[in-house]
């Protein structure tokens, strides 16, 4: 676009001149000697020449600069990757992965959040990220209106690093997280609802402009415009004003260079103004965005389901079992979190309860203790159980088994872990209802990268019970075939086989239901989002059922973007029953669902959009050389402009 636009404007010139006269045979100079419309240029003089070939030879070192510049720091990045990756041990391939992958996308997020919030409403399109920062710094007095909104944003996301460091370290030395470590903790975390913001105002303008603008208002080739002035090129001859250097001039032409400077920088402004509306916008988005998804964080809903449970005895009919997953007790979760908890499932006043994995999340110490201990508070009927998830496993499975089943309070309390064990629930020893509750330990245990971790094994849940202070017994004869069978499995994985098992309900949690959008798109694996899910596997006794839970808390930033968190209540009930009373169980999609079925169609569109700007850096490389052949022509008639008589 650049060259066309240089080609059609010399062309112009050129037209100018033919249509001035101002090109004459060599014997008419003395006869317009004395038009002052036109000038006259001497040549030039020895020093002249002597500073054009400086300029020249300086011009060059920078052009070979430029070429060479990006394969250099290509080059410097991939070999210091590599020489880090020799110090990683074990951890190589997740380095590699954060190192290759990870931070760059981290980069270039990071410029298009700047590009949207400052660089379009406040700057040129020439400026960028790098250059205006170091202006911030080597500048003093920085000149505020150029750059005070990127130090501002800047500082927003220095802080938002500083908030999620010192979460994720000193947070787990607190029984409650600071202030200023919710705040700036949160703040991480909406920075992808900012993003989300910007991609929205994105897309909606573009479809303005191109159903809208070109399509009905007639102005063609609208959304293409604004898409290659701010997404496709950050080169400095985009939108710049033509500019022709020469002393050959008239009257007609010098009004029409002054003409398109006008109109370009009007263009600008009306491109600002534009710009900062759609700031505006997303403003106001990222704002309503954020305080839904911190209220949907710190709000748990009680969500209450009625489900059919394949060979459930009529005794056991209305069964009230309290689940809650995903308390994750660290950084952002302290003690009042647990009291919550413990205080709305005893409240619910279940039969039982089950905790699916992922309460703790933090190595086992005196200030884990303080923060569990209201755990010890639960009670129902038939008991409360657990089982563990990938984040025990993780932060030392061996000190949460010895504070769970040994230490006081736990001892004595009516909490009990299962782990590749069961438990049978009888409804207050009611007579002929016998339900079995399995605990399988979390699928992460199979990696072996944990220490004392252990492999879910069904085989030896259905033939081990839990015995007196935390001991495990052998029951020889695998649970009957007969009883109905609820798993408590934290990742919702192997539904399919558990149900061809036998299994009638599984519980899980573990997904956050994607927790903050567009995260939802790494939850494709799993056999369930959130909700109630069917699986029928064509067994006599009817479909079995999975549920995930969105969990109490969650990991990471208290913000939930397009997920809920949750406690339920399952009222299980024989399938008989349901249908004798018109009764069908919930199997309506999420939001969370809905969102990651979104984002797998919408996030592949949005990577190949932005691959585009990377290949046209490729075709600008490979063009440079015919930019400077351009650039020798474009001098060379400017030389030949210089000898013409006039």
């Amino acid at each position: 676009q650049g060259f066309a636009h240089n080609l059609i404007y010399n062309t112009t010139f050129i037209q100018a001149v033919q249509r001035d006269r101002l090109y004459q045979p060599s014997n008419s100079m003395e006869q317009h000697s004395d038009d002052k419309d036109i000038a006259t240029t001497p040549p030039p003089t020895e020093d002249q020449e002597s500073t054009g070939s400086i300029t020249s030879s300086s011009e060059s070192k920078k052009k070979t600069w430029r070429s060479y510049k990006n394969p250099i720091e290509a080059f410097l990045y991939i070999t210091l990757g590599a020489g880090l990756s020799f110090g990683a041990g074990d951890n190589a391939l997740p380095f590699l992965i954060t190192y290759f992958v990870g931070i760059p996308l981290i980069c270039l997020l990071l410029r298009y959040i700047w590009l949207r919030l400052c660089r379009d409403p406040f700057l040129s399109q020439r400026d960028t990220l790098s250059g205006v920062t170091w202006e911030i710094i080597t500048t003093c007095p920085p000149n505020l209106q150029r750059t005070f909104p990127t130090f501002l944003y800047w500082a927003f996301v220095v802080l938002c690093l500083v908030g999620s460091g010192l979460g994720m370290s000193i947070g787990n030395n607190m029984v409650e997280p600071s202030f200023f470590i919710k705040l700036t903790y949160n703040g991480f975390g909406s920075l992808l609802v900012l993003i989300c913001s910007i991609w929205a105002m994105d897309a909606l303008y573009l479809a303005y402009l191109f159903l809208v603008a070109d399509k009905l208002q007639g102005r063609k080739g609208a959304a293409q415009d604004w898409w290659y002035r701010n997404i496709l090129s950050n080169n400095e001859t985009v939108n710049e004003p033509p500019s022709v250097d020469t002393t050959v001039q008239s009257g007609d032409f010098e009004e029409e260079t002054v003409d398109d400077n006008k109109a370009h920088d009007t263009k600008q402004a009306e491109n600002r103004r534009s710009a900062r509306v759609r700031l505006a916008i997303i403003l106001v988005l990222y704002i309503w965005w954020t305080t839904w998804s911190y209220n949907a964080g710190h709000n748990p809903n009680t969500l209450e389901l009625s489900i059919p449970v394949p060979r459930l005895p009529p005794q056991c009919d209305g069964y009230r079992l309290a689940m809650a997953s995903d308390l994750h007790v660290g950084s952002m979760a302290g003690i009042k979190d647990a009291e919550w908890m413990v205080e709305k499932l005893n409240g619910l006043e279940p039969d039982a309860i089950a905790l699916v994995g992922d309460i703790g999340d933090q190595p086992v110490n005196n200030v884990i203790r303080d923060k569990m201990r209201p755990l010890a508070s639960l009670k129902a009927p038939d008991g409360v159980f657990m089982t563990f998830g990938n984040h025990e496993n993780s932060n030392g499975i061996a000190g949460f088994r010895k504070l769970l089943r040994e230490e006081s309070p736990f001892a004595e309390s009516s909490l009990t872990i299962l782990e590749n064990e069961h438990a049978i629930l009888t409804k207050e020893n009611t007579d002929g209802c016998s339900i079995a509750l399995i605990g399988m330990a979390d699928w992460s245990g199979k990696a072996g990268i944990y220490s004392d971790a252990v492999a879910p094994d069904y085989e030896k849940a259905i033939r081990s019970q839990h015995g007196p202070n935390g001991s495990t017994i052998d029951a020889g004869e695998p649970v009957s075939s007969d009883l109905p069978m609820i798993m408590m499995q934290h990742q919702p994985h192997g539904m399919k086989q558990a149900a061809t098992d036998g299994i009638g309900l599984q519980l899980s949690g573990h997904t956050h239901g994607g927790q903050i959008f567009p995260q939802h798109i790494t939850l494709l694996g799993y056999d369930g989002i959130s909700g109630l899910a069917e699986f029928d596997v064509g067994s006599e006794h009817g479909p079995s059922y999975l549920f995930v839970s969105e969990g109490v808390v969650g990991w990471g930033p208290r913000l939930r973007f397009l997920s809920q968190t949750d406690i339920a209540l399952l009222t299980l009930r024989t399938p008989e029953a349901m249908k004798e009373e018109g009764l069908v169980p919930d199997l309506s999609a999420s939001v969370a669902t809905i969102a990651m079925y979104f984002a797998i169609v919408i996030l592949p569109i949005s990577v190949l959009m932005c691959l585009v700007p990377f290949c046209c850096w490729l075709r600008k490389s490979s063009c440079s050389d015919d930019e400077e052949d351009f650039d020798d022509l474009t001098l060379k008639v400017k030389e030949e402009l210089q000898d013409i008589d006039l």
